[in-house]
């Protein structure tokens, strides 16, 4: 069950999820393997800007993930990175749980 897709529409949205995860400070990087026997050939990974750790796409070969896998993975970035911040501002008003003043976290 191998459907066609139209390459003009699978370049803009690799376009899309590229400028997404710039957003978040991290880079999508595609698999430059030529050789369509290749298993991570037209595969891509998520890492940070600079290159120096991979976030996703790494197991079990350094090219792991579809465009589909990618946007899954930056959506749960995103998720997390609100939850992230969400905690930080309830911290903020409330307090964190190790607040000296609430006599706990010693």
């Amino acid at each position: 069950m191998d459907e066609q897709r139209d390459p003009a529409a699978e370049k803009r949205r690799e376009a899309q999820l590229r400028r997404v995860a710039a957003s978040m400070g991290l880079a999508l990087r595609k698999s430059r393997a030529r050789d369509p026997m290749r298993m991570d050939y037209g595969c891509y990974r998520v890492e940070s800007i600079k290159g120096d750790y991979v976030v996703a796409g790494k197991f079990p070969y350094s090219y792991s993930l579809t465009l589909d896998a990618v946007s899954e993975v930056l959506d749960e970035l995103d998720a997390a990175r609100s939850d992230a911040e969400l905690r930080e501002a309830w911290e903020a008003v409330h307090g964190s749980s190790h607040d000296a003043k609430w006599g706990r976290g010693r």
